[in-house]
């Protein structure tokens, strides 16, 4: 009987081990990410990122063997041949064993420009390696930021909702003594649970737009985390205007990316023109030998090899309504219109920087009067609310004023957001590293 209570006890004290073993590894496996912990997940693990990545290899590969146009060709050839009897009674003759090599070589000038274009496909394709790296690191912080904005107005609604619950326990409390009428309770219910309503669904878009950010991260979208920060480092950054950023050299990867194309274009037609106009060279040599079945061991005796060496100068190609003369000509407009779009960029460079300075003016400017706002509206409130408890105020007065105050924290916390937003995105738009501007 005592050794089965032992065993009993053994197992309890086993169990409640591997359970508080259990509890402690999932506190072990929360995430505790700052903003620069998220993009450092994200660059790792995205899988955009990835798929960039697997480009730019490949076109380094294309890179590095971009001379293979003149690699020669080697052949080896070995054949056996004999001739069938047209009947039993005539003995087969002998069989012939024949043993070959063969190597080819050619060149033409167009390889300089295919080499080249390769070099510049390659560059391309880092800037826009680089390109996937800063859009994912933008979507990251946005979404960061929005998930602070999302997690700050889940305790401004869950802090009205015990508001409203409180005054809704207030009222029952003094209808239940005769103090108040039975709609002030009512209304004061219905406050109450709408509150409650907004609270959940606030926590509801918060899981969803938690799974996208861990999606975004690379990482499982169970992965329990929170996030270290908050919008209040936003309200104190220094303003940001056109006498910020004058001095700013401009280092956009859209530009980058159409002159580097500009120069593949070229590159491409200086190709096409050494290919249509200039002459190629080849060369190749073959050697063979050949003997019969009973004469292999003198095969050396027949060997024979051959040298040859051409010359190939195209002429068609300045017909001006040849296929390689109009290559050319297309080219050249394509040439033209990247020039064309690269004028284009620039222009509306400009413009959108503009257009980010003028938002970020905006709302840093209105981040000063929603927090005068907020200071209004909480002198407001606890008059209202003093003039509630006193009776010289009504219900709907008290909660108007407590819906101003919750609007005004929400506000200016959306406000930060939108701050943060358009700064992000003049970074992105300059080419800054993120986190420059305001500090």
């Amino acid at each position: 009987m005592f050794s089965k209570k032992l065993i009993v006890l053994a197992c309890a004290v086993l169990t409640g081990s591997f359970l508080a073993a259990q509890e402690e590894l999932q506190e072990k496996e929360e995430l505790k990410l700052t903003i620069e912990q998220a993009v450092e997940c994200a660059i790792k693990g995205n899988i955009s990122i990835k798929e960039s990545e697997i480009s730019l290899e490949s076109a380094g590969r294309s890179k590095k063997y971009s001379w293979n146009s003149i690699s020669p060709n080697i052949k080896a050839t070995g054949s056996y041949s004999k001739s069938l009897p047209e009947s039993v009674e005539i003995a087969s003759s002998d069989g012939t064993v024949s043993l070959g090599a063969n190597i080819t070589f050619s060149f033409s000038p167009s390889l300089f420009g295919a080499v080249k274009t390769a070099s510049l496909n390659y560059e391309k394709q880092e800037i826009s390696y680089e390109s996937a790296c800063r859009t994912i690191e933008l979507n990251v912080r946005k979404a960061f930021w929005a998930l602070l904005l999302e997690q700050e107005n889940i305790n401004l609604q869950k802090n009205n909702m015990e508001s409203s619950k409180k005054q809704y326990e207030t009222n029952l409390s003094k209808y239940n003594r005769g103090a108040l009428s039975n709609l002030d309770v009512l209304t004061a219910q219905v406050t109450y649970q709408n509150a409650e309503l907004t609270y959940e669904s606030a926590k509801t878009d918060w899981e969803n737009d938690a799974a996208s950010f861990l999606q975004l991260l690379g990482l499982d979208i169970d992965q329990k985390f929170y996030l270290e920060g908050s919008l209040e480092e936003i309200l104190t950054l220094s303003e940001i205007s056109s006498e910020t950023t004058k001095d700013i050299k401009i280092n956009s990867l859209e530009i980058k990316s159409l002159e580097k194309q500009i120069e593949a274009a070229n590159a491409s037609l200086l190709s096409s023109r050494l290919g249509s106009y200039a002459p190629s060279l080849s060369a190749g040599y073959s050697y063979s030998l050949s003997a019969k079945d009973s004469e292999l061991s003198s095969i050396a005796d027949n060997a024979k090899g051959t040298l040859s060496v051409g010359v190939s100068i195209p002429l068609d190609s300045f017909f001006p309504w040849s296929s390689n003369a109009l290559t050319i000509e297309s080219q050249k407009d394509s040439i033209a219109i990247l020039q064309l779009e690269k004028e284009n960029a620039e222009t509306t460079l400009k413009v959108t920087v503009r257009n980010y300075l003028n938002q970020i003016a905006k709302s840093q400017e209105n981040i000063k009067l929603r927090k005068s706002s907020i200071s209004l509206a909480e002198q407001t409130y606890s008059m209202t609310l003093d003039a509630y408890n006193h009776g010289t105020r009504d219900l709907l007065s008290l909660q108007t004023a407590s819906y101003n105050l919750l609007a005004a924290k929400v506000n200016l916390m959306s406000e930060a957001n939108t701050l943060i937003n358009a700064i992000l995105d003049l970074e992105n738009t300059l080419g800054m590293e993120f986190g420059t501007l305001g500090k």
